[in-house]
């Protein structure tokens, strides 16, 4: 629940409802993994008695907010792959690949050479793998909801 409540406490919605209505986070923090909960805080919103109309109202133009923004993201990688530039085109793919290394590195180093401090190595290796991997690959492969 702590990891769903963070993630989505950074998105716009995420931030109205941790105000407004902490119970939803809470419960959908509770049955669902963060990956693709959007449209079941969708429901939850709309059914949530302890909303007025005006914040559902405004809590669901945020969720929309939200999922325009996944949508800009992958737009923005069509038009660049439209360029004659390569290195435009493929900046995405020289980022990740950076990303991917520095992980794996990471990744080899932490876990089969001595470490000083095991936590902050437990700390950087779950970012690294949480969200820096996980990022990209729901970008490259898709998250759990679907973006129209």
């Amino acid at each position: 629940m702590g990891k769903f409540k963070e993630k989505n406490g950074k998105t716009m919605v995420g931030a109205f409802l941790q105000n407004v209505a902490p119970n939803i986070i809470d419960v959908v923090g509770d049955v669902l993994p963060s990956n693709g909960a959007l449209g079941i805080v969708k429901n939850l919103i709309q059914k949530d008695d302890k909303l007025t109309v005006n914040e559902k109202v405004e809590a669901l133009r945020l969720l929309e907010l939200d999922l325009e923004n996944v949508k800009d993201a992958r737009s923005l990688q069509k038009e660049a792959l439209k360029q004659n530039d390569k290195f435009s085109k493929r900046f995405l793919y020289y980022l990740s690949t950076f990303w991917s290394l520095i992980a794996a590195a990471y990744f080899f180093l932490a876990t089969f050479t001595p470490v000083h401090n095991d936590k902050i190595a437990d700390i950087i290796l779950g970012f690294l793998l949480g969200s820096v991997v996980g990022v990209m690959m729901n970008f490259f492969y898709g998250d759990s909801h679907k973006v129209k």
